[in-house]
């Protein structure tokens, strides 16, 4: 690929990522291509459909969260650790608009995803197994839980009608991971 035509790629996943963001799915590829500085169909000859330049910016995101719980992996406390994984998800949510609409259906939305949340929750089970032999999180809690409670938080709080109280749901959330003795209704 040419150096202008990868210039042009990169500048439309970015305008993109920020276009879904702020306006979730129902962005339009005119809004994306004026962001980026191009016309709309720059846009088809990097992407054959706005699905598949979503799919390219939301692999990223679920990329970058697989990086940060592998970070997390080496940290001293698991419980901190899984907290820290399930922070970083939900606030992910809360400031992406369109991750926040495809986390609910990755599989059924986003072509190509299926591979990368499997491994962000392969991590995510690293992380919850670390957490359990510690005797600080509920036995039998598997990534693939710690993944459905994190999108949980934020669309509960969405559900209630008060997106912004996403930190209090996730609170409880995290209470709930906890061991039955560690769990409280303060926590």
């Amino acid at each position: 690929m040419r150096a202008d035509a990868m210039r042009n790629r990169e500048a439309l996943v970015t305008a993109a990522a920020t276009v879904l963001a702020d306006a979730g799915l129902d962005a339009s590829v005119a809004e994306i291509a004026a962001s980026a500085g191009v016309a709309k169909g720059t846009v088809f000859r990097h992407f054959a459909t706005k699905e598949d330049l979503v799919a390219v910016v939301v692999a990223r995101h679920v990329e970058g969260l697989a990086e940060r719980a592998e970070e997390l992996l080496s940290e001293q406390d698991p419980m901190e650790a899984l907290s820290a994984f399930v922070a970083a998800g939900t606030e992910l949510q809360a400031r992406d608009r369109a991750f926040c609409q495809v986390a609910a259906t990755a599989e059924l939305t986003v072509p190509g995803l299926v591979e990368r949340r499997e491994r962000l929750e392969e991590i995510a089970d690293l992380l919850a197994r670390r957490a359990r032999d510690a005797g600080q999180a509920r036995s039998g809690l598997t990534g693939r839980d710690v993944i459905g409670l994190m999108t949980a938080a934020y669309q509960g709080a969405c559900a209630a009608g008060d997106p912004e109280r996403w930190p209090y749901f996730q609170k409880i959330l995290l209470a709930g991971l906890r061991t039955i003795d560690e769990a409280s209704p303060d926590a």
